[in-house]
């Protein structure tokens, strides 16, 4: 199956900034959220498009790791068919046991030698003494991750499931709990869930750094959520009742006052995201009059007439 050009989902140059390719995905994901287009089929395949492709591009190494695989294809197999003529940098770690022993980077591809050549690494390969010393037991080294949540996901909490180490011998799925009230660019760790130790050592952790994609309808500011909600000039004037969808996925009613102005706020108590207390932040409505831009001339008459009425 070919492989999808994120540059060109999104719509931008390669060489665009981060914060470029975040303006863009907003706009995008606006026109397109499935919240917007009434479930519409084609438009929700596109949303989940350029979803991915901003997943991809804002994560700096995920882009990284893209781009390269763009300019060559082959770029995550063993590079010349081999080692040819050692390693650059000599063997960083030594041949012990410890952390990142026994781990290089050649041709842009990290190798991890005890996968290669055992638990024991050079040490077991020409018998010495080394070999003898990898197998105390010792703390396996940890595994860093990224994984990428949605705005209610980090929220409210969330269980997710992905896949560690893919297309390698270590390969394994994970389901985990992503605790509420979660923030960008935080980092979870899970004790135990990292490489094994050699000889019987602890395993490592697990360190997942999580990025929060932004919401095309909603703000977070802390543990207080913002988002805007549009009514007519006469809902302004006159007042009542309406009806704003939340961050759980339901709607809540609200009451507005009569002379309610544009950019006013009022408050949805505990409805924001969760913090790391227990409580719920609160839901902060922006309101946003919409002015009809054409209308009848009687509606015009009416309007004139009302603002000779209400003139000061």
């Amino acid at each position: 199956m070919a492989q999808l050009d994120h540059y060109k989902t999104l719509g931008v140059a390669e060489g665009a900034s981060a914060d470029e390719i975040k303006k863009v995905y907003r706009k995008l994901a606006k026109k397109y959220h499935p919240d917007a287009t009434g479930g519409d089929k084609v438009k929700e395949a596109k949303f989940k498009e350029i979803t991915e492709a901003y997943e991809v591009l804002s994560d700096e190494q995920k882009r990284k790791e893209y781009d390269e695989l763009r300019r060559n294809p082959f770029a995550g197999g063993m590079p010349g068919g081999g080692f040819s003529g050692g390693f650059p940098g000599g063997f960083p770690g030594g041949f012990g046991g410890g952390r990142g022993a026994g781990r290089v980077r050649t041709g842009g591809v990290d190798i991890n030698l005890e996968d290669i050549l055992g638990q024991g690494g050079f040490g077991d390969l020409f018998g010495s003494g080394a070999g003898r010393r990898s197998r105390e037991p010792v703390r396996g080294s940890d595994i860093q991750t990224n994984l990428t949540l949605t705005l209610a996901e980090a929220a409210l909490g969330a269980e997710k499931s992905f896949t560690l180490g893919p297309g390698t011998s270590d390969e394994r799925k994970l389901t985990v709990r992503i605790p509420a009230g979660v923030d960008d660019g935080e980092t979870i760790r899970l004790s135990g869930q990292g490489r094994p130790g050699p000889g019987g050592g602890p395993a490592g952790n697990l360190l997942i750094k999580v990025t929060v994609m932004p919401d095309p309808v909603m703000r977070r500011k802390g543990a207080d959520l913002e988002r805007d909600v549009h009514i007519a000039i006469d809902k302004a004037v006159l007042g009542g009742s309406i009806e704003v969808p939340v961050i759980d996925g339901s709607v809540k009613e609200i009451r507005l006052p009569p002379g309610t102005s544009s950019g006013q706020k009022l408050r949805l108590r505990g409805f924001g995201a969760s913090d790391r207390k227990g409580g719920r932040g609160d839901l902060y409505v922006v309101v946003q009059i919409d002015v009809p831009k054409d209308i009848s001339a009687e509606a015009k008459s009416l309007i004139e007439r009302f603002a000779q009425l209400t003139r000061r």
